[in-house]
């Protein structure tokens, strides 16, 4: 029985933090206090046939300043292409310098604009955290949060190819399904 016990402790600490029952962590990290939480049902990527709603934690540091740190989990009905629907919405943004770097081991996307973001697709979740503008995203929440929702990305911003969020974007199924009309049968060809 106590070898039973101790497979079952192993198991559960190797699968990582449980996801919180309203998916944001409502708790203070580090010397950032948690404020509060806000359920949402607009998110920031709208994705075809795959609806989705959001989830809001604020954190704030005081100091000789306020700071406020943001995490945004949107949560969709459906994970496979997902990581693909997200990469074309960032390359697409014309107000943040994007890039994919790695933080506390796993592949992220990277925004700079006016505050600092960290972005990253974990099976059919999207993950925002956001910093206080001219600063960084807090060690501790990207620590927690990537603890929770391991990212799906690999260092080109992709899914990895085993991951759920794998797979090809709607716009690309779509092309996809068009090709295979053949051309005689496609909308706008001349009938004799």
């Amino acid at each position: 029985m106590r070898t039973l016990l101790v497979v079952a402790l192993g198991l559960s600490a190797a699968c990582g933090a449980s996801i919180p029952t309203r998916f944001v962590v409502e708790k203070d990290l580090d010397d950032f206090a948690y404020r509060r939480y806000q359920h949402v049902l607009d998110v920031e990527f709208q994705v075809a046939n795959n609806p989705a709603e959001g989830h809001t934690a604020t954190y704030f540091r005081r100091g000789d300043r306020v700071a406020i740190a943001t995490a945004f989990v949107s949560v969709y009905e459906k994970a496979p292409g997902l990581a693909e629907e997200i990469r074309e919405r960032i390359e697409d943004l014309a107000t943040y310098e994007t890039s994919v770097e790695k933080r506390e081991g796993d592949w992220v996307w990277i925004l700079q604009g006016d505050a600092p973001w960290v972005l990253w697709v974990s099976a059919n979740r999207v993950v925002k955290l956001g910093g206080p503008p001219g600063g960084e995203v807090p060690e501790a929440l990207l620590e927690e949060y990537l603890d929770i929702y391991p990212s799906d990305l690999t260092q080109t911003g992709s899914a990895d190819e085993d991951a759920e969020s794998a797979g090809p974007s709607q716009a690309i199924v779509e092309e996809s399904e068009e090709l295979e009309v053949p051309t005689s049968l496609q909308e706008g060809t001349p009938r004799e």
